[in-house]
């Protein structure tokens, strides 16, 4: 039956918390939002995954979680848990949006419109201010903000994303 299912690995379990079993864990963030109720996770045992079952859990944006698994409550029960992988099947998460994250542009094309195909995106940077992406020009990675100001168009269905740098700006 293992085989057949689809897991998802989605974080990894931390420390034992207090004395009824409790076992603190870190969820990746782009999954938190992501997860249907929790009612069932899957741990790594060597080669195979075991379902737990969940009684409870509280879980921040940040991925910081608590769970409690059926059979788990003891604090002796929890510890023999501690830097566990934990699974989710695959149909347990909602879809991701395609703009809940930027890195969709991966691989999308890069061109300035005076120096032509600068790269490949390497990878997003989502900062506060402004995303940012990364390609290798001429073997060095560059750092390229996507903003207004560079007249910015993205096609997505040719994955290009097409640029007016300011001068000097690959030179850097």
């Amino acid at each position: 039956m293992e085989n057949d299912l689809k897991l998802i690995r989605i974080g990894k379990l931390s420390k034992a918390k207090g004395l009824k079993g409790h076992v603190q864990a870190f969820v990746e963030p782009d999954y938190v939002s992501r997860l249907k109720k929790i009612l069932v996770l899957y741990i790594k045992f060597k080669e195979s995954s075991i379902p737990y079952f969940v009684d409870e859990y509280e879980m921040a944006d940040t991925g910081h979680s608590l769970f409690l698994f059926e059979g788990v409550n003891d604090r002796t029960k929890a510890e023999a848990l501690h830097g566990k992988e934990i699974f989710t099947e695959e149909n347990n998460l909602k879809k991701q949006k395609k703009f809940d994250s930027l890195n969709y542009l991966i691989g999308y094309q890069v061109k300035d419109e005076t120096l032509g195909f600068l790269g490949l995106v390497d990878e997003v940077f989502e900062m506060p201010s402004h995303p940012i992406v990364q390609v290798y020009y001429n073997d060095k990675p560059i750092m390229i903000p996507l903003v207004n100001e560079y007249n910015l168009d993205i096609n997505d269905r040719k994955k290009t994303i097409s640029l007016l740098l300011p001068e000097g700006m690959m030179d850097l």
